[in-house]
């Protein structure tokens, strides 16, 4: 994993602290249940309002804030650093006091688990296709499958070969997993598969689509 898709990754964890986000009735604030960083330790360094229940934060919003950690000023800052090689050794310093995963590695352990560590979002589950023709106008194809937590979207790809290498985009940007319909005039095709996005790159592959024939 190169430096730049290690900072990607871990602006990842650091939405997936924000989300173990509850309200406790008792004290009257939010806790949380982080596995990665100490996200509230980081939200009092940067007075950031996390207790204001209307407050979101979101996979961009962790971005700026895992560069602000690093002592960039801007996520492109951050980027740019990831290239060079004491901008990554300064960064990697400056980030581990926030962390709660192995607060004593050293610098090379660090580097290391830079090179080790890959994210991808899960694939979609249970992938369905109902195939309507509609004489006169064409096809509709209706899909359903599981939703994949921490997805921003999915993209739907679809193929008359059972390979992922020949796998075209059918449709992007589906932020609804429960159903989808696709409207055109081409046949059918013989395969379909479903990736989730995070915003920032596209997970595993389902399976091929159960469709009825």
């Amino acid at each position: 994993m190169s430096n730049i898709d290690y900072f990607k990754s871990q602006a990842k964890r650091l939405l997936k602290d924000f989300k173990t986000r509850v309200y406790n009735d008792e004290k009257q604030i939010f806790e949380y249940k982080p596995e990665t960083y100490d996200i509230v330790k980081i939200f009092e360094t940067f007075n950031i309002p996390h207790q204001k229940k209307d407050f979101t934060f979101s996979l961009m919003n962790a971005q700026h804030t895992i560069a602000k950690l690093t002592g960039a000023s801007k996520w492109e800052d951050l980027l740019n650093a990831g290239e060079i090689e004491n901008g990554i050794n300064e960064a990697l310093l400056r980030l581990s006091e926030y962390s709660l995963v192995n607060e004593e590695r050293s610098k090379n352990n660090t580097k290391k688990h830079i090179e080790d560590e890959i994210i991808l979002l899960p694939a979609p589950q249970n992938l369905y296709a109902w195939i309507i023709p509609q004489p006169g106008i064409g096809i509709n194809v209706e899909f359903s499958f599981d939703s994949v937590e921490y997805a921003e979207s999915y993209m739907i790809y679809y193929s008359d070969e059972n390979n992922i290498k020949t796998a075209k985009p059918l449709a992007e940007g589906i932020f609804s997993p429960i159903k989808y319909t696709y409207r055109g005039n081409r046949q059918p095709a013989k395969y379909y598969w479903v990736r989730a996005f995070d915003g920032e790159e596209y997970g595993e592959w389902s399976e091929i689509a159960d469709r009825n024939r």
